[in-house]
């Protein structure tokens, strides 16, 4: 009956690619359960990296003029934050690994990207995303956690087409500049943007509601680090957003 009611509620999980991996290869043990606990944990041990190399990478860059692995980091932290994510959903024992891998190019990474928009745009920026980012995560968390909002199929099945429709959205508005010009796409720009951060703010409640089905499924406790990760890469994904939100907002107050 104990096993089977938690198999129940591994099915909700939905189609994070997480998630169904961990609903495939998950070891259900009630002597050694992931907690609720030890998911904060992990996703605060992993966000503090993540901001400590995201500081030392933006204040040697405005204060002494250098790029932490030059160039080179600002084009291939992506790609192997990207190849990080793929190993650490397809191969569950090298996710806690994968993790940290991608916290720390991810931190460099924004730490000298947000030290480009802080030369570009001003002091305020960061700070101003930083806020966005922590008080829209915790307006969702409260919105899940007192049932405001409900993530249900319908929910999931809507959020992951309008992901999909944002993807090739991007696309199109890049190759767009790179063959016409960005001048005469402002105003689409804009309002892709402004669909990523709703958007980014809506699979947080998705990362939620995983989380929350994973711990009373009563997986392995090695699998904390695989929803600590999935939940850096939505915060990571939102924080970005806000960056290039606020960047446009302070553009157009100059003309």
């Amino acid at each position: 009956m104990y096993r089977g009611t938690r198999r129940r509620g591994m099915r909700g999980m939905g189609r994070n690619p997480f998630m169904m991996r961990m609903q495939k290869n998950a070891t259900l043990d009630a002597t050694d359960a992931a907690s609720y606990a030890g998911v904060v944990f992990k996703t605060t041990l992993l966000l503090t990296i993540m901001f400590a190399l995201g500081l030392l990478s933006a204040t040697m860059l405005v204060r002494q003029e250098v790029l932490i692995g030059g160039y080179a980091l600002l084009i291939g932290a992506p790609i192997i934050g990207f190849i990080a994510v793929l190993i650490g959903t397809f191969v569950p024992r090298l996710t806690k690994p994968m993790a940290f891998l991608y916290s720390i190019v991810q931190g460099l990474f924004l730490g000298a990207i947000s030290a480009i928009y802080t030369i570009m745009f001003g002091d305020y920026i960061v700070p101003v995303a930083l806020i966005g980012t922590m008080g829209i995560f915790f307006a969702m968390l409260f919105l899940y956690r007192t049932g405001l909002i409900k993530v249900g199929s319908t929910f999931r099945k809507i959020a992951y087409a309008l992901l999909f429709g944002l993807i090739l959205a991007n696309f199109f508005l890049f190759m767009m500049f790179l063959f016409i010009g960005f001048a005469h796409f402002q105003t689409m720009y804009l309002f892709i943007v402004i669909i990523g951060v709703v958007l980014a703010s809506i699979f947080l409640l998705i990362d939620f509601d995983n989380i929350t089905k994973m711990v009373e499924a009563g997986v392995a406790k090695e699998y904390e680090w695989m929803m600590s990760f999935s939940l850096v890469i939505t915060i990571v994904w939102l924080f970005i957003e806000m960056l290039r939100l606020l960047a446009i907002i302070a553009s157009r107050s100059r003309n």
